[in-house]
């Protein structure tokens, strides 16, 4: 059992049948209040609210070298994105299958890397948009009718 006391509250690490657990325990003047907690609560609890570096899987080179490659992957499909819907000749070839295919990439690409830390290591706190859509009829080759398409 490790004691420790900071400004008036106890901290205990105990070691029970169900594992670890911290006991926090505050003095006043004439009360006493206890909590038990999971280790990893209180290093959350640290991590959110005292500013204290986030240690884990989130900080190993894997984890930093593949979220550069998801960074890299999700530039080059908006540029893809940006070439089809602006650039492409869409007065003579009918480009809305591929549109709706780079749209959805797009889309998959910026969930992907929405819980990403940035480059410097903050996390980004920008909710994904939801998608826009509009719908269209539209008579695809092959088909004997109308088809709804659905463009993201």
């Amino acid at each position: 059992m490790t004691k420790e006391i900071f400004h008036h509250v106890t901290a205990e690490l105990i070691n029970d049948e169900y594992g670890n657990a911290v006991i926090l325990t505050q003095q006043d003047s004439m009360d006493e209040s206890t909590v038990v907690i999971h280790p990893l609560q209180l290093r959350h609890l640290a991590e959110r609210y005292a500013g204290m570096e986030p240690v884990g899987w989130m900080t190993s080179q894997p984890v930093k070298t593949l979220a550069r490659r998801l960074r890299t992957l999700s530039f080059h499909i908006e540029v893809l994105y940006e070439y089809i819907n602006n650039h492409s000749d869409h007065k003579h070839a009918d480009w809305s299958s591929e549109l709706v295919k780079v749209t959805a990439l797009t889309e998959m690409a910026n969930e992907f890397c929405a819980d990403l830390p940035d480059e410097d290591g903050q996390h980004g706190d920008a909710p994904t948009p939801e998608p826009v859509t509009t719908s269209e009829s539209k008579q695809i080759k092959g088909a004997g009718k109308n088809v709804q398409v659905s463009l993201i």
